[in-house]
């Protein structure tokens, strides 16, 4: 490792707001002479990528399996000390996964109340920042911490509002924060079943068919319903449907059926879906060719009904 400090490039962040931009100016890195350019993909050669590859020197104080602790090459008080995530790959803290982030802040935490008593400091600010509009300029998870001195002037954070925020406002920003905690789980990717597949006691299957030919009207005792046979690449079969359902099944369109099931009509197979699933129309064309050969209708056998001993 280099001995001169002359010798090192900086590493600190640089952030305005801090008083720390003189990092920019004294031959560093492109990326911090391009200030807040910092790219969404993951550079491997940022500076601390670098450190952690060896490729550049550091002033370490702290090392574990998660992170390394370094000193800030142009520190703002005396003791100002890097901790930097091990873990290449996320530009910042929030796109780490939760796990090894949890892991960093337990490492944060151990080199923070190190600092405090080494340079028996009044308190320790722990700054961390995410993106470039909070002031980040390495693209790489770490977090500054630094030594306060009562009076030192380092940094005053701006005054508070000088009223409480009203309960409308209050309300607005909590359905806000708990809508992001709380996200709406993404819908399951549906899985498309083959028609060769169906038995009498198939139940919640989807399907995407062919309509083959127009729609007959069934009368019987329970009603009005209307059969038409529809195909895949795998064989054709009888779909049942309600009056409000047959409007979408006409020759030639492709359709889906979620949550269809298997229903007997005189020993024969009929698809039919009922209220707790969807007949809708797809946008996409069918793929493949449709088997339309008659042996492969499976409405055509008859089953017979065994009874159970």
């Amino acid at each position: 490792r280099a001995s001169a400090h002359s010798e090192f490039r900086p590493w600190g962040e640089g952030e305005a707001w801090l008083g720390a931009m003189a990092a920019e100016t004294k031959g560093v890195a492109p990326l911090l002479r391009l200030g807040v350019c910092v790219p969404s993909a993951y550079d491997g050669d940022n500076i601390f990528a670098k450190i952690l590859d060896k490729r550049e020197p550091a002033f370490k104080v702290y090392e574990s399996k998660t992170a390394i602790a370094i000193l800030d090459a142009f520190p703002m008080a005396e003791g100002h000390t890097l901790v930097i995530s091990k873990r290449k790959g996320s530009t910042d803290f929030l796109s780490m996964p939760p796990a090894a982030a949890a892991e960093l802040m337990s490492e944060v935490h151990k080199v923070a109340r190190a600092v405090k008593a080494a340079f028996n400091a009044d308190a320790i600010n722990i700054w961390q920042n995410n993106g470039t509009a909070a002031g980040q300029v390495v693209p790489h998870p770490h977090f500054h911490i630094v030594p306060r001195k009562e009076g030192d002037g380092l940094f005053k954070y701006p005054p508070s509002a000088t009223e409480t925020i009203s309960a409308e406002v209050a309300k607005a920003m909590q359905d806000k924060i708990a809508e992001a905690l709380n996200p709406p789980k993404p819908l399951r990717k549906a899985r498309f079943g083959k028609i060769s597949s169906i038995d009498p006691d198939s139940t919640g299957m989807n399907f995407n068919l062919k309509v083959l030919e127009e729609a007959k009207v069934v009368e019987t005792k329970f009603g009005t319903f209307y059969e038409v046979l529809c195909g895949d690449s795998t064989g054709s079969v009888v779909v049942s449907l309600r009056d409000t359902q047959q409007a979408v099944a006409t020759k030639d369109s492709v359709i889906i059926l979620r949550n269809a099931s298997a229903k007997m009509v005189a020993g024969h197979i009929r698809l039919a879906v009922d209220k707790w699933g969807k007949v809708e129309k797809s946008d996409e064309p069918m793929e493949g060719e449709v088997e339309t050969a008659a042996s492969k209708n499976i409405s055509a056998t008859e089953f017979e009904l065994v009874a159970s001993k």
